[in-house]
């Protein structure tokens, strides 16, 4: 496998983890808006906790993509 194969094959693999990342987040947040009024405090801190972990995941794996698509442009 060439090196440009490799890194096409790394983006393609961290494209599918982004936009799971972000599906997972999105139903994360509906499900605090629809349930804070009903559910414990404690169960709310850990799904608000969650939330800002995956929303650095998410970050996190749009730069890598960024550094893999410039890493592409290089070779």
């Amino acid at each position: 496998m060439s090196e440009t194969e490799s890194i096409k094959a790394n983006i393609a693999f961290h494209e599918k983890i982004f936009f799971a990342a972000i599906a997972t987040l999105m139903t994360l947040i509906g499900w605090i808006v629809s349930n804070y009024t009903v559910t414990n405090s404690i169960l709310l801190v850990v799904a608000l906790a969650i939330g800002f972990f995956s929303g650095g995941f998410v970050i996190y794996q749009y730069r890598l993509i960024k550094r893999l698509i410039k890493e592409l442009e290089n070779v």
